[in-house]
């Protein structure tokens, strides 16, 4: 689905990490295991890998294979949602995974965010301004409900998704 969205934005290049070797996309992968991949193929000095997720998403963090362990591999870029406020996100980050000091590392770049924790190795940040409110959980609700999505995804992910029956 990815990829299919990325078509009607051609600086987007979609990543085929999670593809398998046959490139069907029928393998169970889990998030720690990408973001290692990635740490792996990007290690350069200065390199960091972002993991992108709607403030939701976040939320449910603790129900994610090593959760705490993928929390020390990359930073976070978290989009905000209607309603949901930073406390919230830090209550489920484990205590024991807070860095010690607030203070912003050299290396950081801020822009339009703002830092919902210091971890001991990365940082968790919060996007408020998101320009769409549309969020996965709530594509997989309205679908499972058999609510229209027209407009809130790109038109060859609404086809793909109804086509294949996904999320019924």
């Amino acid at each position: 689905m990815v990829a299919l969205a990325c078509t009607e934005h051609p600086h987007f290049v979609p990543s085929v990490a999670e593809a398998g070797e046959d490139f069907s996309g029928a393998q169970l992968h889990y998030s720690v295991d990408t973001v290692r991949y990635f740490r792996h193929a990007y290690h350069g000095h200065g390199d960091r890998v972002y993991f992108i997720v709607g403030a939701d998403a976040f939320l449910d963090i603790p129900t994610w294979k090593e959760y705490e362990t993928l929390l020390g591999l990359c930073d976070f870029i978290v989009a905000n949602r209607p309603g949901i406020r930073a406390e919230a996100l830090r209550l489920v980050i484990p205590p024991e995974l807070m860095g010690r000091d607030g203070k912003r590392r050299d290396s950081e770049a801020v822009h339009e965010c703002s830092v919902v924790a210091h971890l001991h190795r990365t940082t968790v940040y919060l996007v408020e301004n998101v320009a769409s409110e549309v969020s996965a959980t709530d594509i997989r609700r309205r679908t499972h409900r058999g609510q229209s999505i027209h407009g809130l995804v790109a038109t060859r992910v609404e086809e793909y998704i109804l086509k294949q029956g996904l999320y019924r």
